[in-house]
């Protein structure tokens, strides 16, 4: 999917307008300046899907989070055709984008639990307004225990404070070993399976995997064919904590030389499985059809 020159919409406008505010600027010199400008839009939804075409009923092929920037690399009426950090490419409905100058208040904050309650004040008796999933970057100001947010559609709300981190205590506090890997995983337990879902409300084999291990700062491609290709590949024999496990079309995250967690249809969501034929919790199905093990971290 490539950009077309011929694109003269909002999000190139205010681009623009940014990069030169007091220059005005004819239709040639917008269309130059797509070939010069990153457009950056901001994620406005909790969970925005994004589509492999631009129609409501086609293939959910992954998803954006709740202030996660997305590259506009094209602009039509409805949709926003998008590529995202780790270079996935798809459309998303224009109305949960918003063009993105800079984010409001400090940070950036991320959130640690599966799902934060966003309350309509700092009180957590207060109204709910949203959930904003795991992982999310968030920006705002520190008040009474909370973190205040401005959000262009779900206006001020309050996180509190044991639901976020810190962005870089994220990442240091969290070594790579069999503890903090299923104290991670443990959060998506029971989190429905839903092919290109990406949070506690429906996440896939690759996504989940994906997003347990850039807790540990450590990033991932969103496909399970292209993850298979990350890291250096380990005999089954010495798997540990924090290997994939690779299967036809399939990830799952080791905890130990047997036991793994993974998102999958058939266990409805994130479930443990076990390749040790004596485990209560053995999968014959994955011990049968083992491709290889991959280690991402050093």
């Amino acid at each position: 999917m490539r950009a077309s020159a011929g694109i003269a919409g909002f999000f190139l406008i205010l681009a623009v307008a940014i990069a030169a505010p007091d220059e005005p600027f004819s239709q040639e010199s917008k269309e130059e300046s797509l070939e010069k400008i990153r457009l950056y839009a901001r994620v406005n939804i909790n969970v925005a899907d994004v589509r492999a075409e631009r129609k409501g009923r086609s293939e959910r092929v992954s998803q954006a989070l709740f202030n996660e920037l997305v590259e506009i690399i094209k602009e039509e009426e409805k949709y926003c055709g998008i590529r995202q950090e780790d270079g996935y490419e798809g459309w998303i409905r224009k109305q949960f984008l918003t063009a993105h100058d800079r984010f409001q208040g400090n940070g950036p904050f991320i959130v640690a639990k599966n799902l934060a309650s966003a309350f309509i004040k700092p009180d957590l008796s207060s109204k709910r307004v949203t959930s904003i999933p795991y992982g999310c970057l968030l920006y705002g100001r520190e008040i009474d225990g909370f973190l205040k947010i401005f959000s262009e559609r779900y206006g001020e709300f309050f996180i509190n404070s044991s639901d976020y981190m810190d962005i870089e205590n994220f990442h240091k506090a969290a070594e790579l070993d069999s503890t903090n890997i299923v104290a991670e995983a443990d959060k998506f337990l029971g989190a429905p399976y839903l092919w290109g879902g990406r949070s506690f409300f429906g996440i896939d084999c690759s996504g989940f995997v994906q997003t347990i291990m850039n807790r540990f700062d450590i990033a991932l491609p969103r496909d399970t064919k292209d993850q298979i290709r990350t890291g250096v590949e380990i005999k089954r024999e010495d798997i540990r904590a924090g290997d994939l496990l690779f299967f036809p079309r399939h990830v799952t995250l080791a905890l130990s030389k047997d036991l793994m967690i993974h998102s999958t249809p058939s266990n409805g969501g994130v479930a443990y499985n076990s390749l040790d034929p004596e485990s209560p919790i053995y999968s014959k199905h994955h011990d049968e059809s083992f491709i290889t093990a991959r280690r991402v971290s050093e």
